[in-house]
């Protein structure tokens, strides 16, 4: 008999960071089936551990779970459970004793009897003796932990009382603060999968002031004793109560669908619909509580299907499908739900797809639930996990969420997320079914990507730069979908960059790295093909430097030519007028706008920015000049922007106004056209686009011809139809006003911040809206069409996947348009968008055409933007 340790720690926090499906823990790949209790051999023997010993009021010893510990201070009267009352806002003088071990072993007891009492389970466990019994330790404490972890104890399940949250903070080395327990089984016989010894860790420092039975706490000990089973975590209602808010709505089934409930906030649900498994509980109240039960059927299966009785398959029916892609591969990682539809938050029942293999052999979207009610009719449908999870990585649904019907397809045009079939099975039966995500395989393709910050797209579609969360370059090759990193031949990664750009053939990137070992990155060129990397001129000597999330720099990089011969950004320079900042006083710097020569590395400084002394406090600030005239002060202005040839460069003062440069002749942009936000310029830098303001209103976007001076105003979204009106919390869509109205009433156009353009400008992106007043809003203009919002954009064309992931920020546009690179505001998300192909609708019939050239003029011609069967959608 071979035993090993199988299991890393399962932790329940006490702030949600995501929620998991449910079924096996851990699998035994020998035989492919969850580790398991033998449950032949009897009740499963649990032992508990003793405590710190405390005086209580008269003098006695008393074994403690919960201390309330020295030096606290409440801001309440706390009653003991031995009546005790100490007062509010004084400062305790000696520990106390609030949950004895005698009360923790009560809970326990609870916690066990549950999980026991199911009845179509064969399992069950019970106290049968102490820690100390079986080793001699009359309290584990972080001093004496790795004699019980680690090491093999004996057949059972052991249950460690952390009194003060030590064991949490230095043995496993996570905070008493947000973590409640910690369970797992431990070890096994690897010959036949048998678990034979599990531990729990229950911490006792989180207890609530007024939980002085520890019925609110239960919660935490029934749900680390499922872990100690083999049980994963689950969503099946827990997300309704614990993560509903009115900015982050949870829903009862398919979003927007007849008959589904919205939830705004965690109140609109009894808390007797929590499932024991969902891994967030509050202890502070009665959802702690109900979590102590073993009531709804989620978890009810959930056990069953680990000890089935010999008749729990013949007393209930079961579901048994596939998820699959629109292309018909196998999918693992979502949520499957069942609900009952005449009892929907009881009879519930979630399978995470791919939960038997867990990627162990390749894609699996198999699932299969079981435990449903004979007769009953239930519901079928996906949905997302929000974060990491057991037993299977979660993963994002790749179209809509939708329910099963049994005209199921990946067509959208015929299979609508709404559409239900309701499932009824008798007792015994099996219903086989596949759900596919909806999709089509032709028209625009919309691929999210990976979770890091693509912020370039090659003008020829095929290759993006991108920055990871932690700040290193990578290139993504949409052609051969791989993502390569700068490195050196030991792995390490050469470039840290808080911006990065890339010139037109993929060939050449802007980034900053470290040049020397002072700690101070500068301007460099990569080389992408050869892996070589340059540096550009430090006009101080690489003395002054900004700081940011990445390090240390004395440039900001913010673009390159098409070329490849031309970077723009800004070097920083000391506030006392010298060439370099002295040691230690980098940060006393401005930055002013400078063009590079990538080809000698040589910087100059763009005419008409000079730094002069604040006009409050200390420091410097960056002054517009026209020759010696001052035009304005601004806190600090930058080159963000070049023409494709190089020609026209823009840039942006304290992030809001703009400015600009033709053939280095400094243009104030802002006071002689308003321009702010963001600006765009064509290939030929002849013209540039941008949002505009006059007399403090928003008026759209405008082109300005560089030749000539004069400027087209563009237009913009508009109000109610594609962005929220809402003013000091005043919603004045919602109170009936129209767009036309709103405009007459001094609103102005929506303000759209352009983020990127194809070469000639016909097609131009950008963003609306903000959080405080209804979210983001990604916006598209296409000349001959005008402007749509990205929800319409990518509904007209039947874009299934990106309802469940809109993207508002296309920030990234090839040199005709077909090509995008996305994302959406707050995530760390990249999206593909394959363009090439999309459809306009003609006199009833779809045809798909070259994107955006011949979709603008077919629709110029009279055809509808879109397909024929998601004109309205």
């Amino acid at each position: 008999m071979k035993f090993s340790k199988i299991a890393a720690a399962l932790t329940l926090a006490s702030v949600t960071s995501g929620a998991f499906a449910g079924g096996p823990l851990y699998i035994h790949e020998p035989t492919m089936t969850p580790y398991k209790w033998d449950t032949s051999k009897g009740s499963i023997p649990v032992w508990t551990d003793g405590g710190q010993l405390i005086k209580d009021k008269d003098g006695n010893d008393v074994q403690t779970f919960t201390v309330l510990e020295k030096g606290t201070v409440f801001n309440i009267d706390v009653t003991l459970p031995d009546g005790t009352v100490l007062p509010a806002n004084t400062e305790l003088e000696r520990d106390y004793t609030f949950l004895s071990i005698e009360q923790a072993n009560k809970v326990t007891a609870k916690a066990v009897k549950e999980w026991s009492d199911v009845e179509t389970s064969t399992f069950e466990m019970s106290i049968q003796g102490t820690i100390f019994e079986k080793t001699g330790i009359a309290d584990v404490t972080a001093d004496n932990v790795d004699q019980i972890y680690g090491v093999e104890n004996g057949y059972g399940f052991w249950v460690n009382y952390d009194t003060d949250g030590s064991i949490l903070e230095n043995y496993f080395g996570v905070p008493r603060d947000s973590v409640l327990g910690i369970a797992f089984p431990e070890w096994a016989d690897e010959e036949t999968g048998e678990i034979i010894e599990a531990t729990a860790l229950m911490n006792g420092w989180f207890v609530d002031i007024s939980d002085t039975e520890g019925t609110q706490v239960g919660g935490v000990f029934t749900h680390e004793f499922g872990h100690a089973i083999n049980m994963s975590h689950s969503q099946a209602n827990g997300h309704l109560v614990y993560m509903s808010a009115s900015y982050s709505p949870q829903y009862d089934g398919v979003p927007g669908c007849a008959g589904v409930t919205k939830f705004t906030n965690g109140s609109m649900l009894d808390h007797s619909g929590i499932e024991t498994m969902f891994p967030f509980i509050n202890v502070r109240g009665s959802a702690g509580a109900n979590q102590h039960t073993v009531n709804v059927k989620d978890d009810i299966v959930n056990i069953s299907d680990l000890y089935p009785t010999a008749e729990y398959k013949s007393q209930f029916g079961s579901i048994k499908g596939k998820l699959l892609t629109k292309e018909g591969v196998e999918y693992s990682g979502v949520n499957l739900i069942a609900r009952n539809l005449d009892d929907p938050y009881q009879d519930v029942i979630s399978q995470q797809s791919g939960n038997m293999t867990q990627g162990l052999i390749g894609p699996d979207g198999s699932f299969t639930i079981n435990g449903l009610k004979p007769g009953a009719r239930y519901a079928l449908y996906t949905q997302e996990i929000n974060a990491g999870g057991y037993p299977t990585t979660q993963t994002n649904i790749l179209s809509e969420s939708e329910y099963w019907n049994e005209n199921e397809s990946a067509d959208p045009s015929v299979d609508n997320a709404c559409a239900m079939t309701e499932i009824v099975v008798s007792a015994g039966e099996t219903k086989e079914v596949e759900m596919v995500f909806n999709g089509y395989l032709d028209g625009i393709q919309y691929t999210p990507l990976i979770s890091a910050f693509v912020m370039d797209h090659a003008k020829n579609g095929k290759k993006a730069l991108g920055v990871t969360s932690s700040g290193i370059p990578f290139i993504y090759d949409s052609a051969n979908n791989e993502i390569d990193t700068l490195t050196t031949p030991q792995g390490y990664a050469l470039l840290s960059s808080t911006n990065a750009a890339m010139n037109k053939t993929a060939t050449k990137a802007a980034i900053t790295a470290h040049f020397n070992d002072n700690g101070i990155m500068q301007g460099g060129v990569w080389d992408i093909n050869s892996g070589k990397v340059s540096m550009l001129e430090d006009l101080t000597g690489n003395t002054c430097s900004l700081s940011s999330q990445q390090g240390n720099s004395s440039h900001s990089i913010w673009d390159i030519d098409d070329s490849g011969k031309v970077v723009v950004g800004t070097t920083r320079f000391p506030y006392d007028g010298s060439n370099s900042c002295a040691p230690g006083e980098g940060s006393f710097s401005i930055g002013i706008p400078t063009v590079w020569d990538a080809s000698t590395g040589k910087a100059t400084l763009l005419e008409g920015v000079k730094a002069v002394d604040r006009s409050y406090g200390s420091g410097k600030e960056a002054a517009i000049m026209d020759g010696d005239t001052e035009i304005r002060r601004t806190a600090w202005v930058r080159a963000d922007r070049v023409s494709g040839n190089g020609t026209t460069i823009t840039g942006s003062t304290n992030g809001y106004t703009q400015i600009a440069w033709v053939n280095g002749q400094l243009v104030d942009t802002y006071t002689e056209y308003g321009a702010i936000d963001n600006s765009v310029i064509s290939e030929d830098g002849r013209y540039v686009a941008f949002g505009s303001i006059e007399n403090r209103r928003p008026q759209g976007v405008k082109v300005w011809d560089t030749t000539t001076g004069n400027t087209k105003e563009i237009g913009s979204l508009r109000w109610c139809e594609h962005v929220p009106a809402i003013n000091l919390w005043t919603d004045y869509c919602g109170l009936g006003y129209s767009h036309d109205e709103l405009v007459d009433l001094g609103f102005g156009l929506p303000s759209v911040t352009v983020l990127d353009a194809n070469e000639d400008l016909s097609m131009i992106t950008g963003r609306a809206g903000s959080p405080l007043a209804g979210g983001f809003v990604g916006a598209i203009y296409l000349e001959g069409i005008g402007w749509m919002s990205s929800k319409e954009f990518f509904s007209k064309q039947g874009v299934s996947e990106a309802k469940g992931l809109l993207t508002d920020n296309i920030f990234g546009l090839s040199a005709n348009g077909s090509e995008m690179m996305a994302g959406i505001a707050g995530l760390t998300l990249s999206i593909e968008v394959d363009a090439n192909k999309a459809f306009v609708c003609d006199n009833g019939t779809d045809y798909e055409l070259s994107f955006p050239k011949q979709v603008v003029k077919a629709v110029e011609k009279g055809a509808e933007f879109g397909r024929c069967a998601h004109i309205a959608d």
